[in-house]
Order: structure tokens, then sequence, then C-alpha cells
């Protein structure tokens, strides 16, 4: 009584049930997570309460079938209308001479919006071309906190430019304070893919502290210019007959 009480009492959802899927006990925290009533599972079998369930989704009935305990970082389950985002985990434990499994529930769907939310944010700060005139954009780099940056650097800058029609790309450092070698290596790979796109690029802004660790890692930008500041660099792009056509 005191252990259904303490069970009662949980954030996560839990559900028992016995080896043949029969339902016999859930605490609250599953009821409102799932927005059901308690006389709609009780004494039920899983198979009939979900009978619509994909086989991928059936981590209780899995785990009986296949006698194996399992646990699921990140299970997409849409239920009424909602996508929810779980973490199910099951357990085999026996009672008075029978075999049950409780099955574990914990509701992610609001963390894992949290983290696409900053996912995506980290994207946009770390491959966000900015056209300042048509043909000629800037790129403001950002520190690298976090590996994927790297890959979206990589991937996402030279589609924008493609997609906004980039033919000169100024790479502003100002908000870079200081690099190590993959950093270095990240950036040398950067404008070779872009100059293999017919993309002009110039550096803009690189502090002298960068300047030397660039040289320390051996990293070398051949045919790349580097100017003091962005208005150097878009007065290079004028002196060379480009003449931007300003939005």
């Amino acid at each position: 009584m005191l252990l259904k009480h303490a069970v009662d009492l949980l954030d996560e959802g839990v559900v028992i049930t016995n080896e043949d899927y029969i339902v016999t006990y859930v605490n609250p925290a599953y009821i409102k997570m799932f927005d059901l009533h308690q006389e709609e599972l009780i004494g039920k079998s899983l198979q009939e309460l979900f009978p619509e369930e994909e086989k991928s989704k059936q981590i209780t009935i899995q785990s009986i079938k296949n006698n194996k305990e399992l646990s699921v970082d990140r299970l997409y389950y849409p239920w009424k209308e909602k996508e929810m985002v779980l973490e199910v985990y099951t357990k085999f434990f026996e009672h008075e001479g029978e075999r049950y499994v409780i099955t574990r529930i914990f509701d992610q769907t609001r963390k894992a919006k949290e983290e696409e939310q900053l996912v995506h944010m980290i994207e946009e700060m770390t491959a966000n071309v900015v056209t300042i005139a048509k043909g000629y954009a800037l790129l403001p780099l950002q520190p690298i906190l976090r590996e994927e940056q790297k890959h979206i650097l990589l991937e996402r800058v030279p589609a924008q430019c493609r997609e906004q029609s980039i033919s000169r790309l100024a790479i502003q450092f100002s908000g870079i304070t200081a690099i190590d070698n993959d950093w270095a290596v990240l950036l040398k790979n950067l404008v070779m893919n872009l100059q293999m796109l017919g993309i002009e690029v110039v550096l803009a802004g690189m502090r002298p502290r960068v300047v030397m660790q660039f040289t320390q890692n051996g990293i070398e930008l051949s045919d790349v210019k580097s100017f003091m500041n962005i208005q150097q660099a878009t007065k290079y792009f004028l002196e060379n007959g480009y003449r931007p056509s300003f939005k």
C-alpha cells in the first residue's frame, strides 16, 4: 500500500502489465499524460487498448515478447492530434509467483521542442549570410561552441551563397577572439568550398592574436585577401570593378 502511494506521487507515467499484456496498474501521471481514465485501462489488454499502434512504438509489448528489458531515449509518439516525445524504460519483476513488467514513461516533448529551438538558433547564429548588396554578402563568424556548428558552417554557408546568388563574400572575424587548429582547418575548408563555387572570399576584422594562431598552426589561406574591417573590404570590392546594386 505504501509503495502504491509512493508510485502514485511520481511525475513520470507508470503502467504495470502482466505477461499477457493485461494492465494491472496505472498511476495518475500516466492517466494525465495520455488523457485517459483509469477504468478504460485496468484489466484491458494493451493490444486491445492500442490496436493501431505501430510495432516500433509498442515498447511494453516488445519487451514482453522478447523477454528483454528495453530503454528508448527518444520515442516520437503521435497521440490525440499531438506529437509527443517520450523516454521509455521497461523492467521485469515478480509478485506472488507472477511475472510483471513495469513501464516508466517520461514526457520529454517540451524539452525536445526547446532543444529544436536551440539548434535552430545555433544554426542561424553560426551560418547567417547577410546580403549587403546584390551579389555581395557578409558572414559574421561566431565562436564555435558545439561540434555540430562545424558541419553547419561547411554545409549551410555555401548553400546560402548559392541561394542568394552571392559572388563575393566578406567573412567578418571581429567576434572571434581565439582559434585552435581544428578551427583554422575548418575555415580553410570553408574558404576552399566557396572558391570552388566561384565565390571570391575576403577576411575582415581579424585580431592580431588570431593571426598569430593561424601562423602557429601552419594554416595558409592562398589567394585570400585580408582587411582590417568591413569598410576596407567593401572599398576593395568597389575599387576592383564591383558596383553593387543596393536593395
